[in-house]
């Protein structure tokens, strides 16, 4: 027995002042109940709580009733609690979910001492105890499902799309597996592991249609359906390319042909049929981010695209799939005048060779060699020849941009230098250029002599008179002598275009004409197409390590390849559309799925479901112009941005029905909330020995395991006050009956 010793002591001189021995004895006991005196007379109360959610076996109502004892009380639960009269009771309706935390706080107001929880631990929550809780797992019923079904957001009309039906299965088993729609039913037997497997059903949308998928298996069925609506055509831009466009018109794309500019509204897809002058430092810019932000690009080889029009050389070249051929480099040593009559003129002729250098500069790849030798009174090396990777154009530009012009014109030297260091080199097409706007101050018969010399060693001379003082009989001579070209050029201004031109001449890969066979190799883009019509050009060409090549001529060289690039898709066509596969149907096909396969990039909406602790979350993909937001149940609010192109939206916990996503004042999709899942791939015994040792308790293997209830301290007080109200009673009949 326990009390408190002062309140013991105060008992002594409150019974001394009585009168009588028996109000000493009331008062005593007064004082005592009110030390709060307790005696281990009781048992710990428990509260065991049996699992009776679908998922649970009957085996969880078998394991309980060997609990049964006194002072032992039964709840049944599952997303309600319900006390049961006896542990092996008639299950009851309690709801499709397995709610612990309820069950949980149900035994804290039935004042459990502590509580045994028989369950398959099959729930998402991380529920808290606040008494030490004792768990005895039982295997789930066996079960499988249809977990959910994907489908394209917004299909196009006309497109081959699929949806996908996501299983989840608690144990192997075999299934059947039945796709239903408008007039096609397309049936799966298949066996299933444990876990997640996904089953396509692919078809061609060509108008709105449900789609019906049913689950049948030894361990459960299951059916849902989703609706598929298609959208208005696909927007693409086209730059240079009339064929490309034609052949996307065609397949129902609504097509603007327009300038890099028009870049701005960001389209589906975007074909590049021009050259990279054509688009500007802002426009570069505006590619680039459109691409990261999940473009899609198609380049094309027309007479001013992909290699002609100089992208391999551009930013972007590493994002195209293609690229040229190394062998296909060339050699050029260009020889300057930068003699005094160089410096006339506003902007002066010097100036304008200079940007034209550059620009040949530019025009060359790795794998083309360029020199630059300077000639007025003598010759002086600039740039010695060597492979134009991009710390030697950067070394070329800075020594162009800072030439000089003086002196005379005195060509010999400098000529001679120039072949004579081209004779080195191993391309197999090798240039002299001479650029020179007055007359040759030396013997012009020992240069033209040179020239036949380097002729016969493979070194081929280009000649160039700018303004009207060149010396145009000569230099005219001097192109004939080494087997090469003459250009007279009498306005300076033009000189940048032209070197330009030459450049291109001199390093693109030549265009290949002929009739070439070609072959497609199995992909989503060439699905249906068939045999293709040979080839009348294409350029040679190679794959980035990357990309995948989708069609190749029967010797291996690519023609359409295709690869991902960050966000973004990309494609490059090693073939002109307007002078190849004219009037092919199966060209026309495959055009259009190489569009659609384009512009299945991360930035075209879609969504999926996550199912949480704290609860249901819809995360949303794709580019959205305003920002999108969300609509459900009376309440608007924005999605949270988490990653480029990717957004979430917290559900409250027990929502249900439909979320719609809007950006602006349009509709992007509308979602229903995926049926709850009673059957999560989760592990029962991990979740139930968190719980018992969190809250103090132990994991039960067997119902034997449980440790007997210990002795619980029962307080008296009660007791003694009744007896001290008794005595009181006593002594005042007994002060009566004598007096």
């Amino acid at each position: 027995m326990g009390f408190e010793q002062p309140a013991f002591l105060l008992a002594l001189p409150l019974a001394a002042l009585a009168r009588s021995w028996l109000a000493r004895l009331a008062v005593a006991l007064l004082v005592l109940g009110a030390a709060g005196p307790v005696l281990p007379l009781g048992f710990e109360r428990t509260v065991l709580l049996v699992d009776q959610s679908p998922s649970a076996s009957p085996e969880a109502s078998r394991q309980a009733a060997a609990f049964a004892g006194p002072n032992t009380q039964f709840l049944g639960f599952a997303e309600r609690v319900r006390q049961l009269p006896r542990p092996e009771a008639r299950r009851r309706d309690l709801g499709e979910r397995t709610r612990p935390d309820a069950a949980l706080r149900a035994a804290a107001r039935a004042a459990a001492d502590r509580v045994v929880l028989i369950s398959d631990g099959l729930w998402l929550d991380e529920p808290a105890a606040p008494v030490p809780v004792y768990t005895l797992h039982v295997p789930a019923r066996p079960h499988a499902r249809i977990a959910r079904l994907t489908a394209p957001v917004t299909p196009a009309q006309g497109e081959v799309v699929e949806v996908r039906a996501l299983l989840e299965a608690t144990e192997p088993t075999t299934v059947r597996v039945v796709f239903e729609r408008e007039g096609e039913r397309q049936v799966v037997e298949t066996d299933l592991p444990r876990g997640q497997t996904s089953l396509p059903y692919r078809f061609t949308v060509e108008g709105a249609t449900t789609v019906r998928v049913r689950l049948e298996s030894p361990i459960g069925n299951d059916v849902q359906e989703v609706r598929i609506e298609p959208g208005g055509p696909g927007r693409a831009l086209v730059i240079d390319d009339p064929a490309a466009a034609r052949y996307l018109r065609a397949a129902g794309w609504e097509v603007q042909e327009g300038a890099p500019a028009a870049l701005a509204e960001a389209p589906e897809v975007l074909v590049v049929g021009g050259p990279l002058e054509a688009w500007d430092l802002e426009a570069r810019v505006r590619l680039e981010r459109y691409l990261r932000e999940g473009g899609a690009v198609l380049w094309t080889a027309t007479p001013t695209g992909l290699f002609f029009g100089g992208w391999e050389r551009s930013a972007l070249a590493e994002k195209i799939p293609l690229e040229p051929k190394p062998e296909q480099g060339a050699a050029l040593v260009l020889v300057l005048d930068v003699s005094g009559s160089m410096a006339t003129g506003q902007p002066s002729k010097l100036d304008r060779a200079v940007e034209g250098a550059l620009e040949l500069v530019n025009a060359a790849g790795p794998e083309d060699v360029v020199g630059l030798i300077t000639f007025s009174d003598q010759a002086r090396w600039l740039l010695e020849p060597r492979p134009m990777t991009y710390r030697a154009r950067r070394e070329a530009e800075t020594r162009l941009t800072a030439l000089a012009a003086e002196g005379a014109t005195t060509l010999g030297p400098a000529y001679d230098a120039a072949a004579a260091a081209l004779e080195k080199v191993g391309t197999p097409t090798r240039w002299v250029l001479v650029l020179s706007d007055g007359r040759i101050g030396d013997d012009p018969e020992a240069v033209l002599a040179r020239a036949r010399t380097a002729r016969e060693r493979g070194v081929r001379t280009l000649t160039l008179a700018l303004g009207t003082d060149a010396d145009r009989t000569f230099l005219k001579q001097l192109a004939s002598d080494g087997d090469g070209r003459y250009f007279d050029l009498a306005d300076p201004a033009a000189l940048p275009a032209t070197l330009r031109l030459l450049g291109r001449e001199a390093f693109q890969p030549p265009e290949l004409e002929g009739r070439f066979p070609v072959q497609v190799e199995p992909h989503a883009v060439t699905q249906g197409v068939g045999a293709l019509a040979p080839l009348e050009v294409r350029l040679p060409a190679r794959a980035r390590p990357w990309a995948e090549v989708v069609v190749r001529t029967l010797e291996g060289d690519p023609v359409l390849a295709l690869g991902q690039v960050g966000a973004g898709r990309v494609a490059a066509l090693a073939t002109d559309l307007g002078r190849s596969w004219k009037n092919d149907p199966a060209a026309a096909r495959l055009m259009a799925q190489l569009a659609r396969w384009l512009s299945r990039t991360p930035a075209r909406p879609g969504y999926d479901w996550a199912q949480t602790p704290s609860g249901l979350e819809l995360w949303v993909y794709g580019r959205f112009d305003p920002l999108p937001l969300a609509q459900f149940g009376g309440r608007i609010e924005p999605l949270e941005p988490v990653a480029p192109l990717t957004y979430r939206l917290r559900l409250p916990p027990d929502f249900s029905g439909y979320v719609r996503v809007a950006s602006g004042d349009r509709t992007v999709f509308t979602a229903a909330t995926p049926p709850p899942n009673e059957w999560p791939l989760v592990d029962g015994n991990e979740k139930l020995a968190r719980l018992a040792h969190a809250s103090g308790g132990a994991v039960l293997r067997a119902p034997a395991d449980l440790p007997p209830p210990a002795r619980k301290p029962v307080p008296v007080a009660p007791w003694l006050w009744g007896a001290a109200f008794a005595f009181f009673l006593l002594e005042r009949w007994r002060e009566r009956r004598v007096g």
